[in-house]
């Protein structure tokens, strides 16, 4: 090899190397970078690993010191994208603090938290605890089999409850033969505790007036009437912008509910002397045991949303009794389109109203039947129904569900000709021109 030539190959190979040098600690510092600010980029379609502009404001509005303890396997799929959301929280609000609690490796915990399933959360504040089941954070639609990630929604809601100032009270009338607290309502009473509800029991009978802490009350199965006096206390905390839950049971030859029927009419609610039956919609193929058809209504959005039945044994009718200034909605009813549940909405001064859900059934909520389907989503959408809180978020679901890429025409001859043909013939020819040149140097 003549002088000429070896010094060529030495100034082409030392270029050679210090640009592999200088392209090896471009990367190296980029990394370094990166790895101390790192950059994100959400590419999936409903953006389930960011923060909506909804849920950064509710959280930016946290004064106080919030924790969350997760029970999942800290490599499980679902516990890694909550850990994002959490970091995502954490980054808007550094008061918001979480653990991810393996439920094998901590019993102890389990037992303390009295957790039931996986994918629980229990967040807390210096004023109080909630609970988080998993089927709140991944909901699924049983007629699709499509799921859903409301982690965002879900968890953003506890936070802001268990830093309200004030709880929900919800007082369950006893006195008259309805379902008992301690006795019936069990599961449910624990359910509504669990949503950072107060529940405790109170009996009418010779009082004039209802608890002025009473936010929500239940009349839920009385077997006889209430009085004249006490019909007009109830009226009387309703016409004050009162909540109430008024399940009836179902009808009996001889029963006499005058007082409450005449409660329900004066806000457009009509309770009828039958028993509803179905012959297309029911459990069993008993026709007297209904599987309610939906009719939009905040109550039952999440049940519409998710197509969850509820299950409502022996119902009676009701009927919509119009009154001027009442908004009235029926909520639940028959494949013959008769009403199984009414919604009764009254506007009054100072942005206060009266809200008062009539149901033709109670024993839907006893503690034998209220754990079938999505019975106890009835009352839950009743308390988002009820809220006047302005700390409640409203934040869309987002889908696990992946959308298929549908071909339309020639876009499928178009990928396959760019990706499997025109782009290595260029890799393959430009190569080529490389290689050819470099030989003649």
């Amino acid at each position: 090899m003549n002088k000429k030539k070896f010094q060529k190959h030495l100034k082409y190979g030392t270029n050679s190397v210090i640009f592999t040098i200088a392209v090896v600690g471009v990367i190296i510092l980029l990394n370094l970078m990166l790895s101390s600010n790192p950059l994100k980029w959400d590419l999936t379609r409903d953006k389930i690993y960011s923060l909506s502009e909804t849920g950064k404001k509710a959280l930016k509005d946290v004064n106080e010191e919030v924790k969350i303890l997760f029970f999942a396997d800290p490599s499980d799929s679902i516990a890694m994208d909550v850990k994002q959301l959490y970091e995502n929280m954490h980054s808007i609000n550094d008061k918001i603090s979480m653990e991810i609690i393996d439920p094998m490796k901590n019993p102890s915990l389990v037992n303390e938290y009295q957790i039931t399933s996986m994918y629980t959360s229990v967040v807390s504040s210096s004023k109080r605890t909630k609970q988080v089941p998993s089927y709140d954070l991944i909901r699924t639609n049983y007629e699709t089999g499509e799921q859903y990630f409301d982690g965002e929604g879900t968890l953003i809601q506890a936070i802001l409850d268990v830093t309200a100032e004030k709880q929900t009270k919800v007082y369950i009338l006893e006195g008259h033969g309805e379902f008992q607290k301690d006795q019936d309502l069990v599961v449910l009473s624990s359910l509504l505790e669990q949503k950072g509800v107060l529940v405790e029991s109170y009996s009418l009978t010779g009082k004039t007036s209802l608890p002025e802490d009473a936010d929500i009350i239940y009349i839920i199965g009385p077997q006889f009437d209430y009085t004249s006096e006490e019909v007009n206390a109830l009226k009387d905390y309703l016409d004050k912008g009162g909540k109430m839950v008024l399940a009836f049971n179902h009808y009996t030859e001889g029963e006499n509910f005058n007082n409450l029927k005449e409660l329900s009419a004066s806000y457009g609610i009509h309770v009828e002397d039958s028993i509803l039956t179905d012959p297309t919609r029911n459990y069993s193929g008993d026709e007297e045991t209904l599987i309610p058809e939906y009719v939009y209504h905040e109550i039952i959005e999440k049940l519409d949303e998710d197509r969850i039945a509820t299950i409502i044994p022996k119902a009676r009718g009701l009927s919509v009794n119009e009154k001027e200034d009442i908004t009235t909605s029926v909520i639940l009813q028959t494949s013959e389109e008769r009403p199984i549940a009414i919604a009764s909405e009254k506007e009054l001064n100072d942005n206060k109203k009266t809200q008062l859900l009539v149901i033709g059934n109670a024993f839907f909520a006893h503690d034998q039947v209220i754990g079938l389907a999505g019975n106890t989503e009835i009352f839950f959408g009743a308390l988002k129904w009820f809220s006047t809180d302005s700390a409640i978020v409203d934040i869309p679901l987002k889908t696990y569900t992946s959308e298929p890429l549908v071909l339309v025409g020639s876009q499928a001859f178009l990928i396959f000709s760019i990706s499997v043909l025109l782009i290595p013939l260029f890799v393959f020819v430009f190569g080529g021109m490389i290689y050819f040149r470099r030989r003649s140097l």
